[in-house]
């Protein structure tokens, strides 16, 4: 009897238990905090509670409980330098990111609706906002069809004494700035998005230490931390960093699971399963539009049931519980933004519901023993393969030969025939540029990672349909499946201004993380065949190459943002603006800038109870409309205030003596249709008020 050399496991090094714990657990576990602090906003913010006292020990609470549950996640050895690597990155990013903080509180953009949503709910301890109608004139005046307590992402909702506003998003966004408004006021608050990032970027090391491999974790997550894309959401008041910690740790979760389930430790698996559905399907508190990663895992879930695997049930309820849930608290404090997103959101439910029912055959008909056909099982794979980089093509080549439009009456198309006509453009605003999507990508990534991670994407296409055809259910296939098929539906409709860097943003929660991590794979994949058999000179080539191509074009498309920062003064602006108030004043903006910058902020910060008197720009004030509010403000013991942004001049029209009371000079991000930004733009910052004459 022959003996037979059976090779040993490579000893675990000195630290790397440590290594692996830090690397496995730690940004799923804020991922986790960042979802249970989520989920208490809404209960909390409908009593008033939503209040330090209350909020911090429920929050340390929610921690303690994050950290025990990522205690039942594996967490194999890594080596210390990789997860160095990694850790220093999302530091690096998120101190970077901090430090270079954008101060967009007057509001123009998404941005500004957050930071002043949180300012109300961290002073007002309520999501909606009181508008204070006796001190606006009572009823008679907010109830008068030329009069508006409403502004950009702020909805006036009801009438007579029961006017009042309501914020335009999700609340777990604001939820989390709050906080920091507590902890540091207006910078504390700007900065909470840098931390998110710093914990997506742990979140997404361990995604891919899982993935691709410990070692490619610290090249992928520096790439993906010179994302410009990224940067610019981490710098602003967005959504967007809290959603990709939230989803990346869920994914973490799901592929733990389904590696479990197929070592055969069922108990393990039904836990992490369930676990993965509830983080995965609570992005939905985040974003409303992550009810399309949900219904991409669907199908998962019924092939994981289908093969008596242990975590395919408790992930479906995960999902449906969450699911329910995120519906209901966006039901109940954010209706008005539902009806304004329903041309998108009505198909998205349509198409979840499609997916769900086609699960369930599925499901049905293998459980009453149907199979696939020997012939379809052979071809399978090659089909999947060939869909895949059929619909990549499809997309990339849009620009030759489509032309995507809207609706010419849709508010953005307005804006896009203003900027067009600013930037020497043919003028056609019901273009959304949505035909360009993979070229965007391309300026912040470039061209070699977006044909790594499509090399990647279709050769993982092959395999699922081995996979479908009887192979094991590798932990890949769920986060594929939401990679994949997310990224080719945020390509096909953006569904956002196209304004870049703006709209870039689009890509932050699903599609860059997605490429990264793809482009990674196949370079990992490559180095390690060359390790094996190819010659030295050659695998320096490649590995100095593969880690190039994901690093450079990155680094070369960011290195003008790295450090400008924008919007710089506003904070002091609206002390400024505020200082020019008595407590006893109403303030009543005459034009369209003021309406839209200023409402909410004099409204939110400066106490000022504000109302917007309608009035079409270029036009007069209407003396005959403006006269009643007046006197009612007068009658109702307050001085009327009358406060324009963009010129002074329709004050002195009225006989009033305008003052100037912000005069900035700064900058912001520019805003181009058809080319990469590479700077900042001018941007002024004005406000003039006068007392109403008698």
């Amino acid at each position: 009897m022959t003996s037979v050399d059976v090779p040993l496991p490579a000893p675990v090094l000195r630290g790397e238990r440590t290594a692996g714990l830090l690397l496995a657990r730690t940004g799923v576990a804020l991922g986790l905090w960042l979802l249970l602090g989520s989920v208490v906003v809404v209960p909390l913010s409908l009593v008033h509670l939503w209040r330090p006292a209350v909020v911090l020990p429920v929050l340390l609470l929610a921690g303690a409980l994050a950290v025990r549950l990522v205690r039942r996640l594996p967490a194999p050895p890594a080596p210390v330098w990789a997860v160095a690597l990694v850790v220093a990155s999302a530091l690096g990013g998120a101190v970077w990111v901090g430090s270079t903080h954008a101060e967009h509180v007057v509001l123009r953009r998404d941005a500004g609706t957050y930071a002043l949503s949180a300012q109300n709910l961290a002073t007002e301890h309520q999501l909606d906002v009181d508008v204070a109608v006796a001190a606006l004139g009572g009823t008679v005046v907010v109830d008068d069809p030329d009069v508006t307590v409403a502004s950009p992402g702020f909805y006036e909702v009801g009438h007579g004494t029961g006017t009042h506003v309501v914020p335009q998003f999700l609340p777990a966004t604001p939820a989390w700035l709050s906080v920091g408004y507590w902890l540091g006021g207006w910078t504390g608050l700007l900065i909470v998005p840098a931390f998110a990032i710093g914990a997506a970027l742990l979140a997404f090391g361990a995604l891919t230490a899982r993935l691709v491999g410990p070692r490619w974790s610290a090249v992928a997550t520096v790439a993906l931390t010179l994302c410009q894309p990224v940067l610019h959401a981490g710098r602003s008041t967005y959504s967007e960093p809290f959603a990709l910690v939230v989803l990346l740790a869920g994914l973490v979760v799901l592929a733990e699971a389904t590696m479990v389930g197929a070592s055969g430790r069922w108990h393990a698996a039904r836990g992490l399963g369930l676990l993965a559905g509830l983080v995965i399907g609570g992005v939905g508190l985040v974003r409303v539009d992550a009810l399309r990663e949900v219904a991409l895992l669907v199908p998962v879930c019924a092939l994981l049931v289908i093969r008596h695997h242990g975590a395919g049930r408790p992930l479906a309820l995960g999902l449906a519980v969450s699911t329910v849930v995120s519906a209901a608290w966006a039901l109940l404090v954010s209706r008005p933004y539902l009806s304004q997103v329903s041309g998108s959101l009505v198909p998205l439910l349509a198409g979840t519901a499609a997916v769900v029912a086609v699960s369930a055959l599925w499901w049905g008909l293998a459980r009453r023993g149907a199979s696939v056909p020997d012939g379809v099982r052979r071809r399978l794979p090659g089909v999947l393969a060939g869909l895949v980089l059929a619909v990549a093509l499809v997309l990339a080549s849009r620009p030759l030969w489509l032309v995507v439009r809207q609706s010419a009456g849709d508010p953005g198309s307005r804006v896009v025939a203003g900027l067009q006509l600013r930037q020497g453009l043919p003028v056609d605003g019901g273009r959304t540029y949505a035909e360009q999507s993979v070229s965007w990508l391309a300026w912040w990534v470039g061209v070699p990672v977006l044909v790594l991670a499509l090399a990647a994407a279709v050769l993982l296409a092959y395999r699922v349909g081995r996979v479908l055809a009887g192979d094991p259910v590798p932990a890949w296939l769920g986060p594929w499946a939401v990679a994949v098929g997310s990224t080719v539906l945020t390509l096909y409709r953006p569904g956002i201004t196209p304004d870049h860097p703006w709209a870039d943003r689009r890509f932050v929660p699903v599609v860059l993380p997605a490429l990264v991590l793809l482009a990674t794979g196949v370079v990992a994949w490559v180095v390690r065949r060359a390790r094996r058999r190819w010659p030295l000179t050659l695998l320096a080539v490649v590995g100095v190459a593969g880690p190039a191509a994901l690093l450079v074009p990155a680094a070369v498309a960011t290195a003008s943002f790295l450090a400008p920062r924008t919007e710089q003064g506003e904070v002091a602006a609206v002390a400024r603006a505020c200082a020019a108030f008595e407590p006893t004043d109403t303030a009543v903006l005459l034009d369209s800038r003021a309406a839209n910058e200023w409402t909410q902020v004099l409204r939110g910060p400066c106490l000022v109870p504000s109302l917007v008197l309608k009035v079409p720009r270029g036009q007069p004030v209407p003396l005959d409309e403006l006269a009643p509010v007046v006197r009612s403000i007068r009658d109702a013991g307050r001085r009327p205030v009358l406060v324009t942004a963009e010129s002074p001049d329709p004050l002195a029209a009225l006989g009033a003596h305008p003052r100037q009371v912000v005069d900035l000079r700064t900058t912001e991000d520019q805003r181009l249709l058809d080319r990469r930004p590479d700077g900042l733009a001018p941007l002024d910052v004005d406000l003039w008020v006068a007392p109403a004459p008698e």
